[in-house]
C-alpha cells in the first residue's frame, strides 16, 4: 500500500488548455500535448513550474509539497520521516497562462506625417506630453 501510494503521479496541465512545454525548476519534464505529470510523493520543497512556447516563458506557478493525512498516518511505521519524505503535490497541478489575445500597446504621440499631435486614445493623461 505504501509503495502505491508514494509512485502516485500530480497531472499537470495549463489554465487555456494550449499546448506547451513543461520544465520544473529549468529542468524539461514534459509537453501538455501528451501524458504530462509528475511523482506526487517526496520531500520538502518548492518547485517553480513553467509553461513555455518556444523560447518565451508564457505561465508560471510555485508549487509545494505539503503534508497530508497518509503522511500523518506512516508515521508509526517509518519513524516520523514520512513527515520528511512523504509530502504530496496536489492530484492536478495547473499553471496559469495568460491569453496570447492581449493587444500590444504602442503610443504615439505624434503623427508620422505632419508632426502634429495624433489624437489620444486612453491611457493617463499624466502621461502625455505638455504642448
Amino acid at each position: 500500500m505504501l509503495s502505491g501510494c508514494y509512485f502516485g503521479r500530480s497531472t499537470i496541465r495549463t489554465t487555456d488548455g494550449g499546448t506547451y512545454d513543461i520544465y520544473a525548476d529549468g529542468r524539461y519534464l514534459c509537453s501538455t500535448d501528451e501524458d504530462c505529470s509528475i511523482s506526487t510523493r517526496g520531500g520538502m520543497g518548492k518547485t517553480l513550474f513553467e509553461a513555455q512556447k518556444g523560447d518565451h516563458v508564457v505561465g508560471q506557478d510555485i508549487v509545494s509539497r505539503e503534508i497530508t493525512a497518509a503522511t500523518v498516518l506512516w508515521m508509526p511505521f517509518t519513524y516520523c520521516l514520512s513527515l520528511f519524505l512523504y509530502q504530496a503535490y496536489p492530484d492536478e497541478i495547473v499553471i496559469p497562462v495568460e491569453n496570447g489575445s492581449a493587444p500590444s500597446v504602442q503610443e504615439s504621440w505624434q503623427s508620422e506625417s505632419s508632426g502634429t499631435p495624433a489624437p489620444s486614445v486612453g491611457g493617463s493623461v499624466w502621461d502625455k506630453p505638455i504642448y
